[in-house]
Protein backbone atom coordinates (compact mmCIF):
# COMPACT_ATOMS: atom_id res chain seq x y z
CA UNK A 1 0.00 0.00 0.00
CA UNK A 2 3.13 2.18 0.63
CA UNK A 3 4.42 2.08 -2.59
CA UNK A 4 1.01 2.88 -4.31
CA UNK A 5 0.65 5.94 -1.93
CA UNK A 6 4.29 6.59 -3.23
CA UNK A 7 3.61 6.54 -6.62
CA UNK A 8 0.95 8.66 -6.86
CA UNK A 9 2.21 11.03 -5.03
CA UNK A 10 5.13 11.02 -7.10
CA UNK A 11 2.67 10.92 -10.01
CA UNK A 12 0.85 14.16 -9.03
CA UNK A 13 3.63 16.24 -7.74
CA UNK A 14 5.13 15.50 -11.48
CA UNK A 15 1.80 16.46 -13.06
CA UNK A 16 1.52 20.10 -11.18
CA UNK A 17 5.64 20.77 -12.10
CA UNK A 18 4.46 19.42 -15.94
CA UNK A 19 1.45 21.35 -15.83
CA UNK A 20 3.42 24.94 -14.58
CA UNK A 21 5.75 24.77 -17.32
CA UNK A 22 3.13 23.67 -20.32
CA UNK A 23 3.38 26.66 -22.38
CA UNK A 24 6.72 26.75 -22.30
CA UNK A 25 7.06 23.35 -23.91
CA UNK A 26 4.79 24.62 -26.72
CA UNK A 27 6.23 27.61 -27.74
CA UNK A 28 9.72 27.77 -26.52
CA UNK A 29 11.36 23.85 -26.68
CA UNK A 30 9.42 23.40 -29.76
CA UNK A 31 11.21 26.42 -31.28
CA UNK A 32 14.88 24.55 -30.22
CA UNK A 33 16.76 22.60 -32.62
CA UNK A 34 16.62 18.74 -31.65
CA UNK A 35 19.34 16.46 -31.04
CA UNK A 36 19.35 13.10 -33.24
CA UNK A 37 17.11 10.60 -31.21
CA UNK A 38 15.17 13.21 -29.37
CA UNK A 39 11.63 11.67 -29.20
CA UNK A 40 8.34 13.02 -29.96
CA UNK A 41 6.65 15.02 -27.13
CA UNK A 42 4.08 12.99 -26.30
CA UNK A 43 6.37 9.91 -25.54
CA UNK A 44 7.64 11.63 -22.26
CA UNK A 45 4.35 11.05 -20.38
CA UNK A 46 4.00 7.73 -20.24
CA UNK A 47 7.95 6.79 -19.65
CA UNK A 48 7.70 9.13 -16.94
CA UNK A 49 4.65 7.74 -15.08
CA UNK A 50 6.03 4.34 -15.27
CA UNK A 51 9.64 5.66 -14.03
CA UNK A 52 7.98 7.52 -11.46
CA UNK A 53 6.16 3.92 -10.62
CA UNK A 54 9.37 2.07 -10.66
CA UNK A 55 10.68 4.92 -8.03
CA UNK A 56 8.14 4.17 -5.34
CA UNK A 57 8.22 0.51 -5.65
CA UNK A 58 12.22 1.25 -5.44
CA UNK A 59 11.84 3.21 -2.11
CA UNK A 60 9.43 0.79 -0.62
CA UNK A 61 11.50 -2.34 -1.08
CA UNK A 62 14.58 0.17 -0.03
CA UNK A 63 12.42 0.84 3.41
CA UNK A 64 11.47 -2.99 3.94
CA UNK A 65 15.21 -3.63 4.48
CA UNK A 66 16.34 -3.98 8.65
CA UNK A 67 17.30 -0.09 8.56
CA UNK A 68 21.15 -0.08 8.44
CA UNK A 69 23.74 3.04 7.85
CA UNK A 70 23.18 1.73 3.85
CA UNK A 71 19.55 1.83 4.17
CA UNK A 72 19.87 5.70 5.59
CA UNK A 73 22.16 6.63 2.95
CA UNK A 74 20.16 4.94 0.24
CA UNK A 75 17.03 6.82 1.63
CA UNK A 76 19.00 9.99 1.81
CA UNK A 77 20.41 9.51 -1.88
CA UNK A 78 16.97 8.78 -2.65
CA UNK A 79 15.38 11.77 -1.60
CA UNK A 80 17.80 14.01 -2.68
CA UNK A 81 17.88 12.92 -6.12
CA UNK A 82 14.12 13.10 -6.46
CA UNK A 83 14.36 16.34 -5.35
CA UNK A 84 16.23 17.67 -7.72
CA UNK A 85 14.61 15.83 -10.47
CA UNK A 86 11.25 17.51 -9.37
CA UNK A 87 13.35 20.80 -10.03
CA UNK A 88 15.07 19.78 -13.11
CA UNK A 89 11.46 20.86 -14.73
CA UNK A 90 10.94 24.58 -13.28
CA UNK A 91 14.79 25.07 -14.35
CA UNK A 92 14.98 23.70 -18.23
CA UNK A 93 11.64 24.64 -19.31
CA UNK A 94 10.30 27.38 -16.61
CA UNK A 95 13.47 29.37 -16.59
CA UNK A 96 14.25 28.04 -20.11
CA UNK A 97 17.63 27.49 -18.70
CA UNK A 98 19.65 24.41 -20.96
CA UNK A 99 23.02 24.83 -19.29
CA UNK A 100 21.49 25.01 -15.53
CA UNK A 101 19.22 21.93 -16.46
CA UNK A 102 22.42 20.10 -17.44
CA UNK A 103 23.82 20.75 -14.53
CA UNK A 104 21.02 19.38 -12.30
CA UNK A 105 20.99 16.04 -14.43
CA UNK A 106 24.31 15.88 -13.80
CA UNK A 107 24.19 15.90 -10.47
CA UNK A 108 21.19 13.21 -10.31
CA UNK A 109 23.21 11.36 -12.74
CA UNK A 110 25.96 10.71 -10.16
CA UNK A 111 23.51 10.70 -7.13
CA UNK A 112 21.44 7.92 -9.15
CA UNK A 113 25.05 5.72 -9.67
CA UNK A 114 25.95 6.13 -6.10
CA UNK A 115 21.91 5.40 -4.80
CA UNK A 116 23.04 1.93 -7.36
CA UNK A 117 25.72 0.99 -5.97
CA UNK A 118 24.70 1.51 -2.37
CA UNK A 119 21.08 -0.57 -3.26
CA UNK A 120 22.83 -3.18 -4.57
CA UNK A 121 24.34 -4.18 -1.20
CA UNK A 122 20.50 -3.48 0.19
CA UNK A 123 18.01 -5.12 -2.38
CA UNK A 124 19.31 -6.58 -5.72
CA UNK A 125 15.50 -6.69 -6.87
CA UNK A 126 15.50 -2.66 -6.05
CA UNK A 127 18.73 -2.10 -8.04
CA UNK A 128 17.45 -3.99 -11.15
CA UNK A 129 14.25 -1.59 -10.90
CA UNK A 130 15.57 1.62 -10.74
CA UNK A 131 18.56 0.47 -13.94
CA UNK A 132 15.88 2.12 -16.19
CA UNK A 133 15.17 5.21 -14.46
CA UNK A 134 19.07 5.30 -14.34
CA UNK A 135 19.11 4.64 -17.82
CA UNK A 136 16.74 6.82 -19.00
CA UNK A 137 18.53 9.78 -16.92
CA UNK A 138 21.12 9.33 -19.25
CA UNK A 139 19.04 9.17 -22.13
CA UNK A 140 17.84 12.52 -21.31
CA UNK A 141 21.49 13.62 -19.94
CA UNK A 142 22.45 13.08 -23.90
CA UNK A 143 19.38 15.24 -25.02
CA UNK A 144 20.33 18.46 -22.76
CA UNK A 145 23.92 18.08 -23.20
CA UNK A 146 23.28 18.18 -27.64
CA UNK A 147 20.12 20.73 -26.81
CA UNK A 148 22.96 23.20 -24.59
CA UNK A 149 25.52 22.73 -27.97
CA UNK A 150 23.36 23.37 -30.91
CA UNK A 151 21.40 26.11 -29.61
Amino acid sequence: MKAVFLAVLFLVIGGIISSSVNSSLNVWYNSLNKPFLNPPNFVFMPIWTLLYISLAVFIWLIDRQQHSPLVIQAKKLFVWQLVLNFLWTPIFFGMQNILAGLIVLLIIDFLVFRLINISYQISKVATLIILPYFCWLLFATYLNTSLFLIN
